[in-house]
């Protein structure tokens, strides 16, 4: 009993090579490049994947802008009452618990945005 079904295949059965009939490139599947500027163009470039390295540019710190802190904060309060969730079970969304979550995220973002605003050298 086959199981990979070679035995019925007529290729398979009358040699011991594989071929394979394809077609070949036209002359509209061949794209030109002019060698000395596909030479140049590859030196420039660095073999990074995400894009080349620059040195050049210069990295600043800059203040936090309030839109990115409020999504960040978003981002926390979700992610501990997920968690708490997983942990505490329904006992986390009571309103005391749910209040001092929300309380503590806010207090806390104000202060680290505070923080870095005024240290910030804009």
């Amino acid at each position: 009993m086959d199981d990979d079904g070679a035995a019925r295949d007529d290729a398979a059965a009358t040699g011991d090579t594989f071929t394979e009939e394809y077609e070949l490139a036209t002359e509209a599947d061949v794209i030109q490049v002019d060698g000395d500027a596909a030479d140049t163009d590859a030196a420039d470039e660095e073999g990074a994947v995400a894009g080349s390295f620059a040195p050049d540019l210069k990295v600043t710190p800059d203040a936090p802008k309030p839109e990115n802190v409020v999504f960040v904060a978003l981002g926390v309060c979700i992610a501990i009452l997920s968690l708490g969730r997983m942990f505490l079970g329904a006992e986390m969304y009571t309103p005391s618990t749910l209040g001092g979550v929300v309380l503590s995220v806010a207090l806390g973002t104000a202060v680290l945005y505070g923080f870095f605003v005024r240290t910030s050298d804009a």
